[in-house]
């Protein structure tokens, strides 16, 4: 049996999907503060919520049958384990987690929205940004109808949230009123509950989303009211997820202030596998204000613009890049943070000598290009950026009273410009991986059809042909027998799995059956995957009670949104090429 280097680490990340908002800002998290060159390898284990007859027996059979990969944590070789179990277990009743958990009672592990005190936890500090937001609604806005859509009573973070609005409503002298809360499912679907909570409270001045999701069904239907989040009704989510960026108008949100949950999780687990004692933390919380609630937490005034210093230029960069003190930089990326403050301090100094000559120009010009052509708008949402920079401008020109510098205002408009272009080309690429991925499952899907040649040799064909739906690299690993939901229930797993074919650059490769059968506590330290890769996704291959094997993806932007449908994909077709295919008389 293969071991794993001495100095080499393996952590796994057990959560609730990927395809979901506060997923991704879970793994992304902590893959960006994973150093470079590190020999730390990621597993992620996406199930689904663990709990029984979960709308209908269908769905919750699937999850069951999803969940599958949740054990791997503990069959193979983990050197510590991250559990999201406030996206999965918080329906369950505290002998469920504690039989769940009690699994890898040997494993250093990390929860993540979780109130067991018994465990390392790290949860966000709920009071500080809900207190901030409240603030801002009453003293500065001087509401006094502020409602809220919550979530479920069992969920941790949900019963937190809807305890801490009613006390910062109350220290800020305004009663709790039944009328102004409704229960949701914490998903996009609260359509029904918002039509509940606008047609009980006509004077609502403002609503608290318990999580970025839930705003969505708001939004839908204040839309067809003609109401608009942030001109007819102040609006915030909790999460600051990248979806409420990209919602219309852009939603204001409260999320972590200098750490996200998955980097604070890593920190701790890392520190516990060297043997280190840690305590449970709290993640500091601020509100992000977008179009849904105008609130800036920095205000510049004119004196400030007049005194621009390096502490002014990185507390604006900190404030519209916000998602930029998540990223790890490496010595051969670009720092965005000081390219910023390079164009601001040039840009500056050129207004303060009320000159900036054609060649300066042209270079601060090819600094800007630059900075956007490194990613830059990946770190913050348009309309933020517009908005700021707009600010910024117009406060320049006031400082300059009436003096306006033409090449600084053209150095901001060309800004702005690039800031567009940027999300536009990024939108282009997106769209256009969408059209060549659903390409991609037609021409599989086609291919599953042919059962006019040898069966075996269809099979075989289809197994070898992953690399179809738009995996760049993957493993994809095969029972020899398929695992049985009984099977699942006591954690029976064979020994060993075929590892059938691996996916490296587009290129498939066929494992020759020799060398299929590997241990199947070793799957992810083999040589075919870490030799391309060392942060992926485990999806486990199934159909109805049959659990076939595994794919395993890298981890590249567009898995988090198709990789469950390609292993669904992969699983039906595995189980129509096992079965007895009949024709219709």
């Amino acid at each position: 049996m293969k071991e794993k280097q001495t100095n080499e680490k393996l952590i796994g990340l057990v959560v609730g999907g990927i395809a979901n908002e506060f997923s991704k800002e879970i793994i992304k998290g902590i893959v960006n503060r994973l150093p470079k060159n590190t020999n730390i390898r990621l597993a992620i284990l996406p199930g689904e919520l663990m709990v029984e007859n979960f709308q209908g027996d269908t769905v919750s059979q699937h999850n069951y049958m999803f969940n599958s990969v949740y054990n791997l944590g503990s069959v193979c070789k983990m050197d510590g384990l991250i559990i999201a179990m406030g996206s999965i277990g918080w329906a369950l009743k505290k002998e469920q987690i504690h039989s769940f958990l009690d699994q890898y009672k040997d494993i250093p592990t990390v929860l993540l929205a979780s109130d067991f005190e018994e465990y390392t936890t790290v949860n966000y500090d709920n009071k500080m940004g809900i207190s901030e937001t409240i603030n801002v609604l009453v003293s500065e806005y001087g509401f006094t109808h502020i409602g809220m859509i919550g979530g479920y009573e069992e969920n941790v973070d949900s019963t937190r949230r809807r305890e801490i609005y009613i006390e910062c409503l109350a220290e800020n002298g305004i009663s709790f009123d039944e009328k102004l809360y409704v229960s949701s499912d914490m998903s996009e679907n609260t359509e029904g509950v918002s039509e509940k909570l606008l047609n009980d409270n006509p004077d609502i001045q403002a609503i608290f989303c318990v999580n970025d999701a839930s705003a969505v069904g708001l939004y839908n239907v204040m839309k067809r009211r003609g109401l608009v989040p942030g001109k007819d009704i102040q609006v915030f989510g909790f999460d600051n997820t990248h979806m409420a960026a990209e919602m219309t108008p852009t939603l204001s949100s409260i999320g972590s202030e200098s750490v996200t949950l998955g980097q604070k999780a890593l920190e701790l687990l890392l520190k516990k596998i060297e043997g280190e004692k840690v305590e449970s933390v709290n993640v500091p919380t601020r509100l992000y204000g977008r179009q849904s609630l105008k609130y800036d937490k920095y205000e510049y005034s004119l004196a400030d613009l007049s005194i621009i210093n390096e502490d002014l230029i990185n507390r604006m960069f900190d404030e519209c890049f916000y998602r930029y003190a998540n990223e790890t930089i490496s010595r051969e990326d670009i720092n965005l943070k000081r390219l910023f403050y390079e164009i601001l301090s040039r840009m500056f100094k050129g207004i303060r000598k009320r000159y900036i000559g054609k060649d300066e120009f042209e270079e601060i010009g090819e600094l800007i290009d630059i900075f956007f052509r490194n990613r830059a708008m990946e770190y913050t949402d348009v309309s933020k950026f517009i908005e700021s920079v707009t600010r910024l401008q117009t406060g320049i020109n006031r400082v300059l009273r009436g003096k306006e510098n033409t090449p600084v205002n053209r150095l901001f408009l060309r800004m702005k410009d690039d800031a567009l272009r940027s999300v536009s080309e990024m939108r282009t690429r997106e769209f256009n991986a969408g059209f060549i991925s659903r390409d991609m499952f037609r021409k599989f899907l086609i291919k599953s059809m042919d059962y006019n040649h040898d069966k075996d040799k269809v099979r075989m064909d289809l197994l070898t042909s992953i690399n179809m739906v738009g995996i760049k690299n993957a493993a994809l690993y095969i029972f020899e027998s398929p695992v049985t939901m009984e099977q699942i229930a006591v954690r029976d797993y064979p020994e060993l799995i075929r590892l059938v074919s691996v996916v490296k650059s587009d290129v498939i490769y066929q494992i020759p059956e020799g060398r299929q059968y590997r241990p199947l506590s070793d799957i992810f330290i083999q040589r075919e995957i870490k030799v391309y890769n060392k942060n992926f996704v485990t999806f486990p291959i199934f159909y109805e009670k049959s659990f076939y094997g595994l794919l395993l993806t890298d981890l590249s932007p567009d898995i988090y949104d198709k990789g469950e449908m390609i292993a669904t994909l992969i699983g039906m077709v595995v189980h129509l090429l096992k079965s007895e295919v009949k024709p219709i008389a």
